[in-house]
This record gives structure tokens, sequence and C-alpha cells, in this order.
């Protein structure tokens, strides 16, 4: 075995591929915006529902697309829409994004910290509120 081999290299460690994957600022909130919204999510639903401009939603689903979690399509309507689907990865990846939301919301709850309403709605532990959905989304940042 070359020695090279045995010399720890973050840039080859599953950890942190899947951390720029799945763990970018957006991507577990784009994800699990399209889980909600049944697999399928249009841009403008996307504007409605997260505090981010369009430049930065827009090469969030590059990335996303290229890495294989989303699949785009345009959609021939007047005007065109562009319609985005999890793929088999994507949504192979939505047990590990509750998992970790669920640890999240738990030591947020035990420490009485504030929970964002949309993502509890997103996650089940809060009911469906179209209010939430239809009005774009209060910026807090």
């Amino acid at each position: 075995m070359d020695q090279t081999e045995l010399i720890f290299d973050v840039n080859k460690d599953p950890y942190n591929h899947m951390a720029r994957i799945l763990f970018g600022r957006w991507k577990p909130f784009i994800l699990m915006a399209m889980v909600f919204d049944e697999g399928k999510t249009n841009f403008s639903d996307f504007i409605k529902q997260l505090p981010i401009s369009h430049k930065v939603l827009a090469e969030n689903l590059r990335a996303m697309e290229s890495d294989g979690l989303i699949s785009r399509t345009v959609v021939p309507d007047t005007p065109p829409r562009t319609e985005y689907r999890l793929t088999e990865t994507g949504q192979s990846m939505v047990p590990l994004l509750r998992a970790v939301y669920d640890a999240g919301w738990r030591d947020m709850t035990a420490k009485g910290m504030p929970i964002d309403a949309l993502g509890e709605m997103w996650h089940g532990y809060r009911e469906r509120d179209d209010r939430l959905l239809n009005v774009p989304y209060k910026r807090g940042m």
C-alpha cells in the first residue's frame, strides 16, 4: 500500500462529500420543501416558502441537479414554468434529513429555544397552514 493512501484527506472523506452535497446552507430546506410539496415544486413556490434570493436559489438548484438529488423539467405552458422533482437519490436522503431535524428539534425544545414554524410544518410537528405556503416568507435574517 502506498504511504500517501494512509494520510487522512478530508477532501476524500464521505462525511465531507455528503456535507457538500446535502448540508449546504439551503439544500436541506429546498429538499424538504419538495417533500412537503409531494416530490415536485416550482421555482416560485420555493421563493414563497424560503427567505432566499432568486440567484442563490438558482445556484443551489443547479448544484443539486448536478449532484443527482433533483431533476428539472421545463413545462411548455404559457408562460413556461420549471418543475423540480426529487430523484431516487434525493428521496433516499429524506430519512437522513428527518433524523437530523428531529434531533435538532428535540434539543431546541429541551433548551426552550424558538423553532421556525415552516420547518415544524414540513416535519409534522405542526398542522399544515396554507398561510405559510401562499405568501412570501418573512425574511428574519
